[in-house]
């Protein structure tokens, strides 16, 4: 992992440690980090079709909604969520306690979508959104390794700095695989939800307005100068003292027009707000119980690609004309391939215990006895996996051998060997003899989704405009940290930069004591 950057070896060590004390190869638990982290973990709930908190169900979340918070996040995404942790875990500025922060979706992460408890993957984990961090990006790497503690592995195989021209991190279980991009995210919430007294957290809270709060509004409350009111589609209200929208801008620009957002800024931040311009994006993996790239091949690092269909930059709105105009046929040749060989898990099996149970690697092997998913896709929309859609406000797709489209297993499967047929030839293998994959997994991150589209840019990407919508009201206390405004597009990088550069010039908080102040200086403090 190369010199001063390395991920805290303690932890790593620690992995180890459990697996072999154990017998068990998972990630540390719950009550080994935060005793809430779990609660934020989503897993695969195949009747909603998507993946679901636990802190999203049951009791937890049956809690009465406060009345008044005196630092509100909406959206429970990179960025908002860590300006949460740094007021209230990492300063203490302001009392956890009289916190909150909401969520539209039933998981947290945004559009990093981790998920877990996925049919045939075990305790495998699948990133269908954003999934890694650059090394040189600081602030997100040294809060996971250093504040956050968190282990990590290199993204490329054998820390080849294939990555933008770095090396890029995961968060890492025990097989050396990725545990998550949201893990940092739930440890933060957890941490949260532990510091806090009662509950901090609150998923289906969709925002609808932003309204102006009055003296009278909640008397006898003391009136707090520059304080809002949440107003959420399924009625209720909170007032905000301070808030934080951590939202896309497709969400920002369905706000109403009587939000301070609009009606009180100037016409050319209110012109920012909606100049946000986004694209659709689809990830997809296959999983195998034989990872033959790697176990056949050995291939655990490179690219493939069709290319062959042409693009889409498919809308919700225009879901339903899609649905009924185009479908995926059975025997379908035509499927788009534009995949990775070191992207996905891998479970590898070196040996077994005196009780006849099997013995994790703790890394990826080459040509080893290992199971794991195949990122077969990952590009600009194509309609074949667009199709596949089952609903306009989820990105996720889930086909097993129990599906109605199942065929979509093999037809994937036969374009692989297809595309793979000289080189398993060449190993004295017949492509007809493997297995098709059990499960795949597609995201479709659409262009005008309503909570979490695909990739956002604001134009103009510039310091001036992001300093501009960062605090849209002059009068009201609201601020503005995402990505789709941010430092950085398509990486929470640039979230956290917006966010920090909030907490940095309108709250007075100093520098992180575990941020490299180089780093800090130049790419938040002197900013404008």
């Amino acid at each position: 992992t190369g010199g001063a950057m390395s991920p805290p070896q303690a932890v790593l060590l620690l992995l180890h440690v459990l697996q072999l004390v154990r017998g068990w190869a998972g990630p540390l638990s719950a009550s080994e980090q935060s005793s809430s982290t779990e609660l934020f973990r989503a897993r695969w709930r195949p009747e909603a079709g998507h993946a679901v908190a636990a802190a999203a169900q049951g009791t937890f979340n049956i809690s009465k909604l406060p009345s008044r918070c005196s630092f509100a996040v909406v959206g429970a995404g990179w960025g908002g969520v860590y300006a949460a942790w740094r007021l209230g875990v990492d300063t203490g500025a302001i009392d956890p306690a009289a916190m909150c922060v909401f969520e539209a979706n039933g998981r947290v992460g945004g559009r990093v979508y981790s998920l877990r408890g996925l049919p045939d993957f075990d305790d495998l984990a699948i990133d269908v959104g954003g999934y890694r961090f650059i090394e040189s990006d600081l602030l997100p790497a040294q809060l996971v390794w250093k504040a956050l503690k968190l282990p990590t592995a290199c993204y490329d195989w054998a820390c080849s700095a294939q990555c933008e021209g770095a090396n890029c991190y995961v968060v890492k279980d025990a097989y050396g695989n990725n545990f998550g991009y949201s893990w940092p995210v739930e440890t933060m919430l957890g941490q949260l939800e532990d510091a806090g007294e009662g509950q901090q957290v609150f998923f289906g809270k969709e925002l609808t307005a932003v309204l102006p709060h009055k003296a009278t509004d909640d008397a006898p409350l003391a009136h707090v100068a520059g304080a809002v009111v949440l107003k959420f589609a399924d009625g209720t209200r909170v007032i905000a003292d301070k808030l934080l929208l951590n939202l896309p801008g497709n969400a920002i620009s369905r706000l109403s027009p009587e939000s301070v957002l609009f009606a009180d800024s100037s016409p050319l931040t209110s012109a920012l707000l909606n100049s946000v311009t986004t694209f659709s994006l689809t990830k997809s993996y296959a999983y195998y119980d034989d990872a033959w790239w790697a176990t056949k091949l050995g291939r655990m690092q490179g690219t493939f690609s069709t290319s062959t269909n042409s693009s889409t930059n498919a809308s919700a709105s225009a879901f339903a004309l899609a649905k009924l105009s185009a479908s995926v046929s059975e025997g379908d040749n035509d499927v788009p391939l534009e995949g990775r060989y070191h992207d996905g898990p891998l479970k590898c099996i070196i040996g077994s215990d005196s009780a006849g149970m099997p013995i994790f690697s703790g890394e990826k092997v080459q040509f080893g006895n290992c199971s794991g998913a195949l990122e077969v896709y990952y590009s600009k929309q194509v309609d074949y996996y667009a199709n596949l859609m089952t609903s306009p406000r989820q990105p996720l797709t889930v086909i097993t051998r129990r599906s109605a489209n199942a065929h979509v297993l093999d037809d994937v499967h036969a374009q692989l060997m297809s595309y793979h047929k000289s080189a398993l030839q060449q190993k004295n293998l017949d492509p007809s003899l493997l297995k098709p994959p059990t499960v795949l997994v597609i995201a479709n991150w659409v262009a005008d989704a309503d909570f979490t589209p695909g990739i956002g840019s604001l134009q103009p990407a510039t310091d001036r405009a992001r300093a501009a919508v960062r605090k849209p009201s002059s009068e009201y206390n609201v601020y503005i940290a995402n990505q789709d405004y941010g430092y950085k597009t398509g990486w929470a990088a640039g979230a956290l930069t917006m966010s920090e550069k909030v907490l940095q010039a309108h709250f007075d908080l100093p520098k992180p004591s575990w941020l490299d102040a180089d780093w800090y200086e130049s790419n938040v403090a002197a900013r404008k």
